[in-house]
């Protein structure tokens, strides 16, 4: 079993140093953020569209379902690990040529998302983008991973037999 297991990670090394290094740098940009937004109770303005906020998130997507307890937080984290095991087994064996570049990214940030909310009980968010009366919701690094994950994803079942130009 332990052999098998020692296997398996040699067989997929590249693939978990490429979430350990995803997983870090949003867990070091949350680091500098959450040290950052701490003190300020204000918005950091970047642009006209973006600022600096820093939003506790204790729901799922968009803050729905919100849960106070600690046991409500890991019910969301094994739900959404367990979520995360079954999306990486249904996409790697799909066949589709971007499944592992969307397993990765899709990973990365709910493995650091559940982190937080065993850590924090929410997931820390920071990034705000609005343009005049409209404005988005507050998001993170990890959340980004996980949009960019699941359009990568998309993309390879719409358009399955792409190939690339030679030049």
């Amino acid at each position: 079993m332990i052999i098998d297991n020692i296997k398996f990670l040699l067989h997929y090394k590249r693939y978990i140093i490429h979430i350990g290094t995803l997983f870090l740098f949003d867990r070091l940009t949350k680091v500098y953020l959450l040290n950052l937004l701490s003190d300020n109770k204000e918005p950091i303005i970047i642009t006209d569209f973006l600022d600096l906020v820093l939003v506790w998130n204790q729901g799922i997507s968009y803050g729905l379902f919100p849960q106070d307890s600690y046991a409500g937080q890991l019910i969301i984290s094994i739900i959404s690990l367990l979520i995360c095991l079954w999306a990486i087994k249904i996409i790697n064996s799909s066949g589709n040529k971007y499944g592992m570049i969307s397993s990765i990214l899709i990973i990365s940030g709910a493995i650091s998302n559940i982190m937080d909310r065993l850590i924090y009980s929410a997931v820390a968010d920071f990034f705000y983008f609005h343009i005049k009366n409209f404005s988005w919701y507050v998001f993170n690094v990890a959340d980004i991973y996980i949009v960019m994950g699941l359009f990568i994803l998309i993309y390879g079942y719409i358009y399955p037999n792409i190939k690339k130009n030679r030049i």
